[in-house]
């Protein structure tokens, strides 16, 4: 399941020895399904944009048990970003939109207390975006 605007991004790059290899390949496998905004995989797994990284960037949310999990992908990439939103990794397509991805999932989690899993931060990666003395942190479980 790919947001269309990430695969319109990508299937325009037909110079890219990656994408015709393992991008443009996917349509003809008929393994693709694209999808536009949030998309409900199953009970539990839901696709949530989070535009920036990519122009269709997506995170996972996961509800068990009453409790959820948002694995965010690329969407953020250091712990300091839970309050310096604004950072941008030279790997951000779009730093302004990613910026404003990042604000207002930073602010739902810290609100709403789901757990987070971040790829690219340090283990565990796996934690609570919580207010402490004042600033939004990261903290690892």
């Amino acid at each position: 399941m790919v947001q269309q605007a990430d695969w319109e991004f990508f299937s325009a790059q037909k110079d890219d020895a990656s994408v015709q290899a393992q991008v443009l390949p996917l349509e003809k496998t008929g393994a693709l399904e694209l999808v536009s905004g949030e998309t409900q995989f199953t009970p539990e797994i839901t696709l949530v944009p989070t535009p920036g990284h990519t122009p269709g960037h997506q995170s996972i949310v996961v509800s068990s048990g009453g409790t959820r999990a948002f694995i965010a992908g690329d969407m953020a990439h250091h712990p300091a970003q839970a309050q310096e939103t604004g950072w941008s990794p030279g790997f951000d397509n779009d730093a302004a939109m990613a910026a404003r991805t990042r604000e207002s999932f930073m602010q739902r989690l810290e609100e709403d207390g789901s757990n987070a899993c971040f790829g690219h931060y340090p283990w565990p990666g796996f934690g609570l975006i919580v207010r402490e003395n004042g600033r939004r942190i990261f903290r690892a479980l």
